[in-house]
Formats: C-alpha cells, structure tokens, sequence
C-alpha cells in the first residue's frame, strides 16, 4: 500500500499557470464518530439509508470534509427515533462531528467471522473470532456508507487517522473470491494512505470494527494533485467546489 502525499497549492499552481497563496494546502479533515451495539445513542444518529463521506470548499481555500445524505425514495436514512433522517425538515448536510453512526450489532448483516489467513490480519481479531461490519452493499437496518468525488472536477483520496475508543477501524474491498484488499487499518497507521474516488465518482467497500463500543476516527480526504492539474488546465478552478453548507437549526 502506497502513501499519496500531497503537493502544497503553490506547487500545483505553478504547474497549471495560476497563483495561490505559498502556506496553502488542499485538504480537510475533521472527527468521525460510530457507536457500535445494540442500543442506540442518545444524540443525533445515522442507522440505515444511503450516506456519503464527500468534501466541499465553504468559504475559499477552506476545505471541509462532511456528511452528504441522499433523499431518493427508499434511501432516506433514519435514526433519532424519528421515522426518517433525525431533523425535520430533511437535511441533506451534515458536519462530521454533529452525528453519530450507528452500527446495530444485533443484526446477522453486522456480523463477521474472521476467516483464517494473514490477509484478514488487518481487522485486528483472531481468525474464529467475530466482528462488526458495515456491508459494500445497501443492506436493511445498517448505513450504506460511501465516499463521494460526485460534482468534482478532481480524484480524492480518503485517509484514516487517529482512532480512539473500542478497538480497530478498518475498510476493505473484496474480489470475485471473497479475498480481501485492505486500504485502513488502526492496527497498522503506516498503511492507512488510503484509497482515490475518481473525479465525479462514488466508492461503497466494507468499514470494520473489532469491537463493540463507541469509536471516533479522523478521517482526511485529499484533491488529488495531478486530477487538480487537469482540473486547472480546464478552467475549471477550485471553486467549481463552492457549495453553501446547510447547518443544522
């Protein structure tokens, strides 16, 4: 697994002709918190419905790395004890640290047990044991979590760092055989580099936790350099990504 490390904007500048402040650096990261168990949280949660980890430029050159939820029919995410998403009216944004993401362990689709194989090491359990999962697929009763490049003009890479609380975070796909490619791992911060969206794109993979229990882990998601290039070349700009952040009243 391979570190993507990233060029300061003053670089990127110079490669595709437009100025930028020297000190700045394209990146965001902020706190994610997930509870994992058979009781709900007590504040404002995610528990099933369709949810992406996306970035958006708020004010120019400052980045932030949030929650975007879907409102399609059948993809209404719910929780709070409310029968759709927790807020009225629906509320498509949300900061990362304003909500929690609830994993119900109860359920037989949250449950894993570790095949045997050195490749399952990086879920942090022995092989036999059982731990806790949010599915690649749209799955009753559990958030569908993706990473979104959707409406960029950039690659985005997604990383993990810090983890805190019940045990190891980690994300994986899986090919046609069921063998995993891990890209996080707590147990292993030197190989959490992480994994690229393409521009415009939409990733789903397996997130792991070895443990019941709250967790929170940082997350950062980073414009690929050379896509920003591109990007520039185009006219596009970085504030292509200008949105207005809904904040919750």
């Amino acid at each position: 697994m391979r570190f993507r490390h990233l060029l300061p904007l003053s670089a990127i500048a110079a490669l595709v002709g437009v100025s930028a402040p020297a000190e700045a650096q394209i990146s965001a990261t902020d706190t994610f918190k997930f509870s994992v168990g058979t009781t709900a949280p007590g504040t404002s949660y995610w528990s099933a419905g369709h949810g992406d980890i996306d970035i958006h430029e708020d004010n120019p050159g400052d980045w932030e790395i949030h929650y975007h939820f879907h409102d399609e029919e059948g993809e209404r995410a719910s929780g709070g004890g409310a029968p759709a998403f927790p807020g009225s009216p629906f509320q498509d944004e949300w900061e990362a640290d304003d909500l929690t993401m609830f994993i119900n362990s109860g359920l037989p689709a949250a449950q894993r047990v570790r095949a045997a194989g050195s490749q399952w090491d990086f879920t942090g359990v022995a092989s036999g044991a059982t731990f806790y999962l949010l599915p690649a697929s749209d799955t009753a009763g559990l958030p569908f979590l993706g990473f979104s490049a959707e409406g960029k003009p950039f690659d985005i890479t997604f990383s993990l760092g810090s983890v805190t609380g019940g045990g190891v975070i980690s994300a994986w796909t899986q090919d046609g055989l069921g063998a995993p490619t891990a890209y996080w791992s707590s147990l292993d911060p030197v190989s959490n580099g992480g994994f690229t969206v393409v521009a415009g794109g939409h990733e789903h993979m397996f997130v792991g936790f070895s443990a019941l229990g709250d967790y929170t882990a940082q997350i950062t998601a980073v414009p690929e350099p050379g896509s920003l290039g591109l990007a520039g070349a185009a006219g596009l700009g970085l504030a292509a990504c200008a949105w207005t952040r809904r904040r919750r009243g």
